[in-house]
């Protein structure tokens, strides 16, 4: 049985329910083994200032945004950049436009300031992970031992700086460009173990399938956001066209970062602002700070964490390749013109942000309720969304030139990837909330190499043979890696928090 913080004497076994924000109280401070122990209390009071847990959370999702808007506006704006090997008789057995009508139909004339082959495509969009597997674990420890804020915000606010540059470095030379999209990488690494770490900080344990997921839903909302702008933009002469879509978004970056230093801290005990109540019960629900060292043995022989990490890469693996390879099919095969390209690779994650923040409220709601464990609630989460993300890449291999069903299918296997961002995606706050950046660099590490595998393997595929039957080979690998992690989760994953998380851990 996991053991609890040793309450104090001056601390009542209750927790008063004289919350002025009206928050969730656990009936026993840190008895997380009871999940029943928790419940929602009506306050008499509620304060009209806004819980700083609330705030944190608000800035954090805004800086996924600008996280998401550095990563992908490269995907869209690289088929403004290149030229269409499509046009050039390479194997391509593409889908009629969908009109005939010049001004919407698919336009290659448009692209070309770029002669670039799909393997260097392919190495261009995957140089980005080659610097994010890098500085995952680091960052992570930096984020625990010395706090998140800086951490997560100074990721982003360099990455901004860097993608200021990116225009400059694509015309100067194609290694520049690959140089600085690897720095990025590098640079953005931290942001996910930092924001990890700062949940186990801010969040307590039963809101953990809400606000992380729905914060981290700015990634799906900066997609949503970015690639429609970016594809206007694009087609505009707006300080040169394609351009300004780094520009624009390095610059929106930067303003971020001044918010972020005003409204962000590290733990409720430093936030000058907070509420009395709402820190006293963030500091009773939440384990404390450990001050000891990182506990490698431990973590290095967690069988869960095995789990959480193939089930993190195989995930990723569909992520990413939809993520940077979209724009290509749509352009190439499905020969969507560049303002279609950039709103139809927007659908599928408006799908995803909808079904991440529905299946987070279902989850915590089943488990405040001792309907499930937290094991049984990750696992059918991870079920759920690796089937229904596996069924729809299938049948999309399988629609052909339906245009229609094609975008539905996309989205719908898009979509139920949101049941593993509330679910086995956070699990590294279920088993050692202390850890979390740690564990999460871990596996983000291992989960970023499918950011250049993928890639790499859509332009090897794909080269000299831009054809419907090589997509589906595509999907159907995918597809295939998405079940295995899912089975392998289910196998290893235990959500019981380890007992070396605690600090009265024997």
């Amino acid at each position: 049985m996991r053991s609890g913080r040793k309450m104090e004497p001056s601390e009542s076994v209750f927790i008063d329910n004289n919350h002025d924000d009206g928050m969730q109280a656990p009936l026993l401070a840190n008895d997380e083994h009871n999940e029943n122990s928790y419940r929602v209390e009506s306050s008499s009071y509620h304060s009209h200032r806004t819980p700083a847990r609330y705030v944190v959370a608000i800035w954090a999702f805004l800086g996924f945004l600008c996280l998401y808007s550095l990563r992908v506006n490269l995907s869209v704006a690289i088929v403004a950049m290149t030229k269409s090997h499509s046009i050039k008789n390479e194997s391509s057995d593409a889908c009629p436009p969908i009109n005939s009508d010049n001004t919407s139909s698919y336009n290659p004339e448009f692209h070309g300031e770029f002669d670039w082959s799909p393997k260097l495509q392919g190495m261009v969009l995957g140089s980005f992970f080659y610097g994010y597997v890098l500085t995952q674990i680091i960052g992570g420890m930096l984020a625990e031992r010395f706090g998140a804020k800086w951490i997560f915000g100074g990721s982003i606010f360099i990455a901004g700086i860097l993608t200021l540059l990116t225009p400059m470095a694509a015309r100067i030379n194609v290694g520049l460009l690959i140089a600085i999209r690897l720095l990025i990488g590098a640079i953005e690494a931290p942001a996910f173990p930092s924001a990890t770490a700062l949940w186990g900080r801010w969040i307590p344990p039963l809101e953990r399938s809400i606000i992380p997921p729905i914060a981290s839903t700015g990634k799906e909302i900066g997609i949503i956001v970015t690639t429609p702008l970016v594809s206007l933009l694009c087609e505009s002469t707006f300080f040169g066209g394609w351009p300004s879509a780094f520009y624009i978004f390095g610059l929106l970056s930067c303003l971020w970062f001044i918010g972020w230093i005003f409204y962000a801290y590290n733990s409720p005990a430093e936030h000058p602002r907070i509420s009395n109540s709402e820190k006293v019960y963030l500091l009773r629900c939440i384990p404390r700070a450990k001050k000891s060292s990182t506990p490698w043995k431990h973590i290095l022989t967690c069988v869960p964490l095995y789990g959480i990490a193939i089930q993190h890469i195989c995930t990723n693996f569909v992520f990413y390749i939809l993520l940077t390879s979209l724009p290509t099919y749509f352009s190439t095969i499905l020969r969507f013109n560049l303002q279609q390209n950039g709103i139809m690779f927007a659908i599928p994650y408006l799908f995803q942000l909808v079904f991440t923040i529905i299946s987070g409220q279902i989850a915590d709601r089943i488990r405040a309720k001792g309907i499930l464990s937290t094991t049984a609630t990750r696992r059918w989460q991870t079920i759920i969304g690796a089937c229904g993300t596996s069924l729809f890449l299938v049948l999309v291999g399988y629609i052909g030139c339906d245009h229609v069903l094609a975008v539905v299918f996309i989205s719908l296997s898009v979509a139920f990837i949101g049941f593993q961002g509330s679910g086995s995606l956070i699990s590294h706050l279920d088993i050692a909330s202390n850890y979390a950046g740690t564990l999460m660099g871990i596996t983000n590490m291992l989960a970023a190499v499918p950011g250049f595998v993928g890639p790499m393997f859509v332009g090897w595929i794909t080269n000299h043979n831009q054809t419907l039957s090589a997509w589906k080979t595509i999907f159907n690998v995918s597809s295939g890696i998405c079940l295995f992690g899912c089975f392998v989760y289910c196998i290893l994953f235990d959500g019981e928090e380890q007992s070396w998380n605690r600090d009265d851990a024997e």
